[in-house]
């Protein structure tokens, strides 16, 4: 399955020189980012800028950056990151802007279709009326180890959907569990899934992918460099440095173009220099991003070979066993909560400066 960008220009030798340092020279993208036609028809930009764990100021400059690179998709948490959002939206004006969100996972004390929905209910109009904006386009649920609570809070959803508060839905880290919880009392079933995957996990760790395709849901990839840090055994790969080296590219832009010319749509963070314990400044990066965002914006213009993609399809990292649905909540196979992850920045001092050109 993939994007339009499969029938691109290849990229040529002489091309292979541009790339994320290339950014000062680039006044904007040179091939529009895709879109999906959804269930519903709604237009859905294929590549995202996520802004988890980003400054205010910071999610401010980079959607601005990226909306002048092409980049429309801004895919947030609610609460956290919702004033930079706002303050966005002031500035490029809401039509300009494709807003992606999520209704974060409840309390393990909500256990009722009842209390869930309440507080769906609750927490989306508090934060509409934050953002000052009357619709979503593309509005999550992030799941509960309790059916029940799930179903409840989807029909909440359901509701914004059909009251044109939310354009489109969607879940995020759904397995098949949670699918077919909520395949029990949905009227809409979500067009888009949202699962990790990058290099190393293989092409559909156990088989969620395919399971939501057979479902008519499409597959949105995050963690392209690994959770909840970028993973040394992406960064310092000599393989991929090796891929990288041959097409002027980074290892994180192979990283990227590895869920790309997969077919999947993509919601990237802009730093390699994210981690549980970056206190108290969150995810950091030099020169506002830019490195990342010319990379996202450029990620449509070149291919990599088949025998390259071939050469990632079958990479297996083992370090850190992850899972498509890794922050999941425990009624999924391997969640976070239960899997052993790292917590330093691959960004530190020992780093080679060459591992990362998103630090």
């Amino acid at each position: 399955m993939l994007l339009a960008s499969a029938t691109a220009k290849p990229v040529k030798p002489t091309d292979k020189v541009l790339g994320a340092k290339a950014f000062d020279a680039l006044a904007s993208t040179a091939v529009p980012i895709p879109t999906w036609t959804l269930s519903n028809g709604v237009q859905f930009p294929v590549m995202m800028l996520n802004t988890a764990d980003l400054s205010p100021e910071l999610i401010q400059r980079s959607i601005t950056k990226a909306h002048d690179l092409g980049i429309t998709n801004i895919d947030f948490h609610l609460g956290a990151e919702r004033e930079g959002v706002a303050a966005a939206i002031k500035t490029l004006g809401r039509g300009s802007l494709f807003l992606t969100t999520k209704l974060d996972k409840p309390d393990a004390a909500i256990v009722t279709a009842a209390e869930g929905a309440a507080l769906a209910r609750e927490t989306l109009e508090a934060e509409y009326a934050a953002l000052g904006v009357d619709t979503i386009d593309m509005l999550l649920l992030k799941d509960s180890a309790t059916c029940e609570v799930m179903q409840g809070q989807w029909a909440v959803l359901e509701e914004y959907l059909a009251a044109g508060k939310a354009r489109s839905l969607g879940t995020y880290n759904y397995c098949q569990f949670s699918l077919d919880c909520l395949a029990e009392t949905a009227t809409q079933m979500p067009m888009v899934n949202f699962l990790l995957r990058h290099v190393g996990m293989g092409v559909d760790a156990t088989g969620i992918i395919e399971y939501g395709e057979s479902l008519g849901i499409k597959t949105a990839s995050y963690g392209t460099l690994g959770e909840p840090v970028a993973l040394d055994e992406v960064l310092l790969n000599t393989t991929m440095r090796q891929i990288a080296d041959r097409y002027g590219r980074t290892v994180e832009e192979v990283a990227l173009k590895w869920n790309v010319q997969s077919g999947y749509a993509v919601t990237s963070r802009i730093t390699s220099d994210y981690a549980p314990d970056n206190e108290p400044q969150g995810s950091w990066c030099t020169n506002d991003c830019n490195a990342a965002l010319t990379a996202m914006s450029q990620a449509y213009e070149w291919e990599l070979e088949d025998e390259d993609m071939a050469t990632l399809n079958a990479m297996s990292f083992t370090t850190y066993t992850q899972s498509p649905t890794y922050y999941s909540s425990e009624g999924c196979p391997a969640s976070f909560g239960v899997s052993v992850y790292p917590t330093a920045s691959a960004c530190s001092k020992w780093m080679p400066a060459y591992a990362s050109a998103w630090c």
